[in-house]
């Protein structure tokens, strides 16, 4: 066993190598695993943190909602830009301080009078000139738009792209110009081309910002880049700039130059500093589920039902939730969660400097963790039972995740614990499979030393004990049976070994078979002779009952047993069964080349004496007084006192005769006067006793014990002892 217990701690330290290079390991395939698991628990983690979290009414942030229901009463999407216009507009005359658009306007919207007009005839064009001259501007959208922009702090989105060299519109504004051998060192996601509002609307807002939306390798959006590069320029999202306006604040970049490389470590926005990491990346600071801000329907604002002061002196997102647009992205938080409001958790999160974090340090960090994590329960697992296991498996990663995201909630600190907590369950599976390979082969033991003992109920009875329940020897109250057939060595001789063996094969096998039904033990068969005992190796309350009914049962078989015997030309049996209850010992014993489950002690011996006796008092079976003992449910004949050769103490000896709802009145009777017999032989009664004792005979002239107790009585040497209480000395 402590071979074992080392072959497990060996494994569990191999697995723990195992994990422990699986976080520093450059292999694609691993890492790829290993930030799967990662991103899976701080999907979970934030999850949490996000229900844990109320809906905040009088966040700073607010979204202008283009719903379901804008669309339905406001016409389908792409509305004309005059009631773009309208809503900013509205917007703004609400207490707006800052509008970001979540939007773009890369084409001018054609100008439907000038339209109508390159379809009028010259003659008609040229007699309603001045009219249509005064129609153009009302029905110039782009220019309504950009007036709207104008009035207000106005953030308009736009988009870079990685793939095609597409250029649509202006140049944005950068945060900083780089010359072009620092740009060649900046490491920032680099950008191909982009996709601009029209000049006129680029004009007139006071900046813009990329909106582009950049999801991990397993199409999970859980970071957010604050800035992108493009050519030598670096461009601000439309967070980080709406923020900024919000703010009335400058973006400044903390970059450290190393090893010919230049990295953005921080962004500076005026007190609010923002670490992102190398890629200008920060993780997106999920206040909750699709919600978590107020939202308020375009369509409400267009149609003056807003409520008062409902975006005073807010910075309002405007974008759209309806699942037609296209902007329901996939996050770490909902699979179908608003572009819109993905901004305003980065904003948010910029205007309370807040968000999770992943210190440099922290790598090392749970890599020791994982390390101690392994060394502790690889030590520790093989020492405990599978309950223990069980209950660990499952309390030890529920007491991880808690306290991960506790650490989480009050630090905002992102440390992953997925790989510990895989090293454990690994661990504690290979410590479980370990132990039921082992128990498979302690039952398998089991069942091939009681296999000949015990019936297979019993068997599978035994196994699922504790296993306490061994084979080592021990000292316990129990009961012991011994059976042997009458003159067997004298009908032996008279017969052909053939006969011999299916004789004794159609005499075993019921026998066994009453023996298991009762719940007995099957010690050996010796000739002729069978060897049970009761209260082992499950301990057994009823074992002097158990052992009684079987006996009883026995010696009907018996009976019923003879005609088949005579009618195969066998002769017919008749066996004698001893019956004791005590103290013995019990246990695998034997030596290195053969051993045996038994039973030995003095109670053993005498059992296997009062088996003798059944023949010298002309009885089937024999009990001590200690099976007699409180068994009322069964009928008893006192016999004698016996006392075993080099014992000063004699014991009483009982023949069990029948239950009690077997007892007939013939019986009844008999033992009466055989009672009253026996009082009086005990009481010195001596021709009382001889006068009953002669009348038993008569009537019953096959009984033994009546002729047996009137040759005591008549006999002059027991009459003159001054203590008469008669003993049989038996050997040992």
């Amino acid at each position: 066993m402590q071979f074992n217990k080392l072959l497990l701690i060996g494994f569990g330290l191999a697995l723990t190598c195992a994990a422990a290079w699986s976080e520093l390991t450059s292999n694609g395939i691993v890492r790829e695993a290993v930030q799967r698991l990662d991103d899976m628990g701080y999907d979970l983690k934030l999850r949490a943190a996000a229900l844990s979290n109320a809906k905040q009414a009088n966040s700073a942030i607010v979204i202008v909602d283009i719903d379901e229901k804008s669309l339905k009463e406001q016409g389908r999407w792409p509305w004309p830009r005059n009631k773009i216009a309208e809503l900013i507009t509205k917007t703004q005359a609400a207490g707006a301080t800052v509008i970001a658009l979540d939007m773009g306007f890369p084409e001018p919207e054609p100008n439907i009078a000038a339209l109508v007009l390159a379809k009028l005839p010259p003659p008609l064009l040229k007699t309603n000139s001045m009219l249509m001259q005064k129609i153009l501007p009302q029905f110039d959208y782009d220019q309504m738009l950009a007036q709207s922009i104008k009035n207000g702090e106005t953030v308009l989105g736009m988009t870079f792209h990685d793939v095609a060299t597409v250029t649509t519109g202006p140049r944005p504004q950068p945060v900083m110009t780089l010359n072009n051998s620092d740009a060649q060192k900046l490491i920032l996601p680099h950008m191909s081309g982009y996709t601009n509002n029209i000049a006129l609307l680029n004009q007139a807002a006071k900046s813009t910002g990329f909106i582009n939306a950049f999801a991990d390798s397993d199409g999970i959006i859980r970071h957010a880049a604050l800035l992108l590069h493009y050519q030598n320029g670096i461009y601000p999202s439309l967070a980080l700039e709406a923020a900024r306006l919000y703010l009335l604040s400058d973006i400044k970049l903390d970059m450290q130059r190393e090893n010919n490389v230049i990295t953005i470590d921080a962004i500076q926005l005026g007190k609010q500093i923002i670490p992102t990491d190398i890629r200008g990346r920060v993780l997106i600071p999920f206040r909750g589920p699709a919600g978590s801000f107020p939202y308020f329907s375009a369509t409400d604002i267009l149609n003056n039902r807003l409520p008062a002061n409902a975006l005073l002196n807010k910075l309002v997102f405007m974008g759209t939730s309806a699942f037609g647009l296209g902007d329901l992205q996939s996050t770490a938080v909902g699979s179908a969660y608003p572009g819109v409001e993905i901004h305003a958790n980065i904003a948010a999160g910029i205007l309370a400097n807040h968000f999770p974090k992943e210190p440099t340090w922290l790598s090392g960090a749970e890599l020791i963790f994982t390390i101690l994590m392994g060394l502790l329960f690889s030590c520790l697992f093989p020492l405990l039972a599978p309950r223990g296991l069980i209950i660990s498996v499952i309390t030890i990663p529920a007491f991880l995740i808690l306290a991960n995201s506790m650490l989480f909630e009050k630090t905002a600190i992102v440390a992953s614990v997925a790989v510990p907590i895989l090293l454990i369950i690994i661990l504690a599976t290979l410590n479980m499979a370990f132990g039921y390979l082992l128990e498979s082969r302690r039952r398998d033991q089991l069942k091939n030393i009681f296999g000949q003992y015990l019936a297979p109920a019993y068997i599978e009875e035994l196994l699922k004990q504790n296993s306490k329940n061994t084979l080592a020897g021990e000292s316990r109250e129990m009961t012991v049976l011994f059976s042997d057939i009458r003159s067997f060595t004298s009908l032996s001789e008279k017969m052909a070994a053939a006969d011999i063996k299916a004789l004794l094969n159609l005499f075993f096998t019921p026998m066994t078979k009453i023996i298991f039904e009762c719940n007995g033990t099957i010690d050996k068969y010796v000739g002729d002779m069978i060897m049970a005992f009761w209260g082992a190796p499950l301990p057994d309350a009823k074992h002097p009952r158990q052992a009684i009914i079987a006996a009883l049962a026995m010696q009907a078989k018996v009976r019923e047993l003879n005609p088949l015997f005579i009618e195969r030309g066998l002769p017919a049996l008749k066996i004698g069964i001893g019956i004791n209850t005590g103290l013995m010992n019990v246990g695998d014993m034997g030596s290195e080349f053969r051993r045996a489950y038994t039973v030995i002690g003095d109670t053993v011996n005498l059992a296997s004496r009062l088996e003798s006796l059944t023949k010298y008092y002309g009885v089937d079976i024999i009990a001590g007084e200690q099976t007699y003992a409180n068994q009322p449910d069964f009928v008893f004949r006192k016999l004698d006192y016996v006392r075993v050769k080099g014992k000063e103490i004699a014991v009483t000896i009982y023949e069990p005769l029948c239950t009690r709802q077997d007892l007939t009145p013939a019986l009844q009777e008999e033992l009466a006067q055989y009672e009253q017999a026996l009082g009086c032989y005990f009481n010195k009664q001596w021709q009382q006793a001889i006068d009953l004792f002669k009348a038993l005979v008569e009537k019953y002239p096959d009984s033994r014990l009546y002729s047996i107790y009137l040759a005591r009585s008549l006999d002059p040497a027991r009459q003159s002892e001054e203590f008469i209480l008669p003993t049989l000395f038996m050997e040992k």
